[in-house]
């Protein structure tokens, strides 16, 4: 982890105010954390740093692609990320990172390493639902990809599925219902 050394600012020697870092990523940097799931990466990371005398206030803006595999198709696409997190560093008697919006570190230090939440920034930021752009749009065909893509917002399946109980089940539910105390 001596290559995310690169990704320590030095807040130490800033003064009060505002303050921007930038920082482009590609898939080296998820090697370091066995992070996979990407074939390539190609991210540009801005940080606005703005330092007080008892806290840091970190916003961290991604944009830029990842390749990853379609869900329908198993084909490879860059989808294309643009994300922020917000959060703040306080100072304390010991390091703490408990909550994802406040981090607190020991008191005697003077850098901090911004590489886990800018690994996380992007990470959150991929959809659940990855689908090719050209599957979306019609311009490829996929056999069930209409019921995969819209699973979730398919109502007749939904309406099927709370109206249809078997009748077994309906009997045990019965039981409960009429259950005297």
């Amino acid at each position: 982890m001596n290559e995310l050394k690169s990704y320590d600012i030095k807040f130490s020697g800033l003064k009060n105010g505002k303050h921007q870092f930038r920082f482009h990523i590609n898939q080296d940097f998820f090697k370091q954390f066995d992070f996979d799931e990407f074939i390539d990466s190609n991210l540009d990371i801005l940080i606005d740093l703005n330092k007080n005398d008892n806290l840091l206030e970190f916003n961290i803006h991604s944009s830029g692609t990842v390749n990853i595999p379609c869900d329908v198709s198993g084909e490879y696409y860059d989808q294309k990320i643009d994300g922020k997190i917000d959060f703040i560093v306080k100072f304390g008697d010991t390091y703490n990172d408990d909550r994802e919006d406040l981090i607190i570190i020991p008191y005697n230090e003077f850098k901090f390493n911004i590489a886990q939440q800018i690994y996380e920034s992007v990470v959150l930021n991929v959809p659940h639902k990855r689908i090719h752009p050209d599957i979306l749009n019609g311009n490829k065909k996929v056999e069930n990809a209409s019921y995969i893509i819209n699973y979730d917002d398919n109502e007749d399946f939904q309406k099927k599925e709370n109206t249809e109980i078997d009748p077994r089940w309906a009997e045990l539910k019965k039981l409960i219902t009429d259950k005297k105390i």
